[in-house]
């Protein structure tokens, strides 16, 4: 501050600021980073503007005479929840708009971060760190605009098609292989797995592109997606056929155990690779959450005609079969992450709760699953 004529400040969160406040005399301005996404105790969007201006009056009292500038504040378009957090396009917008008008109100000055998404930051932060600008990192556009409707889908039109088209394509697959006369209930099971496909699989296939990254991430998300698609489809035939849940010995043992129909084994392929896949999510939640996102809606389209399957595809299985050690381990595994998962993530986090019923309802339905008996 000797050494130069221009106004010195240094900059930093605002805890670091509380805890420091000989810093006072060091500085001709204090600059301030409140971000509520990334607090200790994560703010809500809708209580996040007027958490920045108490945090903004705190500081404003414990500096006297010092003007204060807020160096940081923003809120992601796009990410995994922290607590009742939740990173969108709405969110962002209304968020910065509200900060913005308080700020212009109460005369003091916002540095928004930032101006354009930066990709490279997903690496360090994991998706939510690369959706914090104000305008996409690809084609430059303003993700919204001031005043006007935000949409947290803009392809939704897109997205619409699809599902319809994916309920279609889950009835057609139904009647291929069971033909138009079924009983009300197998009907049923077939309509709710036909609702999960239209809602889920498209919103499946938009996370694919906002949270892959590397070549790891994008052989995860694109596995996700596809289970997501294919087991309604393959889970609808093995309804229409009465076909029970096959065990995964019956699938993945010697060739005299996989005695399989070629659609039942299909299926039980895409049940092991959501299983494996659903394990993976859960120990990555347990041992390392804080930049790891959700698949909760992957998953839930996997899960759904598994756990249909398991219910009502009951014809010629018999309950005198052993149950299945891999079946009974993979139960366990993900029983006990999403008692984990729910409690360390919190109630407020519906994205994580959402991710917890669906491995719960996984694991409940592999631990019905019995081995055919020689």
């Amino acid at each position: 501050r000797a050494a130069v004529p221009m106004p010195v400040t240094y900059a930093d969160v605002w805890e670091f600021w509380l805890r420091n406040r000989d810093l006072l005399n060091a500085v001709d301005f204090v600059t301030v980073h409140i971000l509520p996404y990334w607090e200790d105790f994560p703010i809500a969007a809708g209580k996040a503007a007027a958490h920045v201006d108490s945090i903004r009056r705190q500081v404003v009292q414990s500096f006297p005479g010092k003007e204060i500038l807020i160096g940081e504040f923003g809120w992601p378009s796009a990410g995994r929840m922290r607590e009742g957090a939740l990173p969108s396009l709405s969110n962002q917008a209304r968020v910065i708009q509200e900060v913005l008008a308080i700020a212009r109100r109460e005369n003091y000055r916002v540095n928004i971060i930032e101006a354009f998404d930066q990709p490279w930051k997903r690496r360090l932060e994991g998706t939510v760190g690369g959706y914090w600008g104000l305008l996409t990192a690809d084609t430059r556009q303003p993700k919204f605009t001031f005043g006007q409707p935000v949409s947290d889908h803009p392809d939704w039109r897109w997205q619409a098609a699809g599902g319809v088209l994916g309920v279609i394509l889950v009835f057609v697959a139904a009647i291929a292989a069971g033909g138009r006369t079924m009983p009300t209930a197998t009907w049923a099971a077939i309509g709710v797995n036909a609702a999960a496909i239209g809602i889920l699989g498209p919103w499946a296939v938009e996370l694919v592109m906002l949270q892959s990254l590397g070549f790891g991430g994008w052989a995860r998300w694109l596995a996700l997606a596809t289970v997501a698609v294919a087991t309604p489809l393959l889970g609808a035939g093995v309804l229409a056929r009465g076909f029970p849940m096959p065990a995964f010995v019956q699938v993945l043992g010697r060739a005299r155990e996989r005695r399989l129909d070629p659609l039942v084994l299909g299926f039980g392929v895409a049940v092991v690779v959501t299983t494996l896949l659903a394990i993976q999510a859960g120990l990555s939640l347990t041992f390392d959450p804080r930049y790891q996102d959700f698949p909760f809606v992957p998953l839930t389209a996997a899960v759904v005609p598994v756990a249909l399957t398991g219910f009502f595809g009951r014809r010629g299985q018999t309950a005198k079969g052993a149950r299945g050690t891999a079946e009974t381990a993979a139960a366990a595994v993900l029983a006990l992450s999403s008692v984990y998962i729910a409690f360390n993530e919190g109630f407020a986090n519906w994205q994580a709760l959402w991710l917890c019923a669906a491995c719960l309802v996984l694991a409940f339905t592999l631990a019905r699953v019995r081995e055919a008996p020689p």
